[in-house]
């Protein structure tokens, strides 16, 4: 498989109903970072970590942001197709396609959590976007093929105020963005910089409950 990853699962039993936690870290950074905002979505979760497959800095990246040689839609693209195809590979290996799917992005981890939703219709259950951007052709993407119908998924967007990557209206344009294809989205701003503030888990976790718990 291309990308390395991890699978950690609860000490309880495992049944069709026990979720699963993708994460998808940002770059220069490895499938160790986000675990600990896994706790978010409950203990008894099924741990999925992937991790990019190119080195960058001390750590790693699913893409290189530099689109010369291919265009941004070919290689955040491929990436968003190639992370989703071995998912399935590793859930069917695993005998747990149809358990519910989350999905944990920071950075760019964000952005390709954020193209999977829309690529990939409802496969997601839930997915939190930190900090992130939207391509343009994620845009065109949603256009022509969620026009006539509403994602199930539920959204949390969170976005630094000064943060010095993704500028403050870059998180509500994605907020915007997914609030004309679902009615479930949580949208929060922090005064910090391209981070997970202090409270986010916290914001995370009392969205998800309402959400998610009490529906199913």
């Amino acid at each position: 498989m291309k990308y390395k990853y991890e699978i950690i699962y609860p000490k309880i039993e495992v049944t069709k109903e026990t979720p699963i936690v993708m994460t998808l870290h940002g770059m220069n950074s490895s499938y160790f970072d986000l675990r600990p905002l896994v706790p978010v979505f409950g203990k008894d979760v099924i741990e999925l970590h992937i991790q990019g497959d190119l080195n960058y800095g001390s750590g790693y990246a699913y893409f290189i942001p530099k689109f010369i040689d291919k265009t941004e839609t070919e290689v955040i693209g491929d990436v968003i197709a190639g992370i989703h195809d071995q998912v399935e590979k590793i859930l069917g290996q695993k005998n747990l396609q149809g358990n519910p799917l989350f999905c944990l992005g920071f950075s760019q981890g964000a952005i390709i959590s954020a193209g999977l939703s829309i690529f990939y219709p409802n496969w997601l259950d839930v997915v939190a976007i930190l900090s992130a951007r939207l391509p343009q052709f994620y845009i065109e993407e949603a256009r022509k093929s969620l026009t006539e119908k509403k994602l199930d998924t539920g959204v949390f967007i969170s976005q630094g105020q000064k943060d010095p990557v993704f500028p403050l209206e870059t998180g509500r344009k994605l907020a915007s963005f997914f609030r004309k294809y679902t009615d479930n989205v949580e949208y929060h701003e922090y005064p910090g910089g391209h981070i997970v503030d202090y409270s986010e888990p916290k914001d995370i976790y009392d969205w998800f409950n309402e959400f998610y718990i009490t529906n199913n």
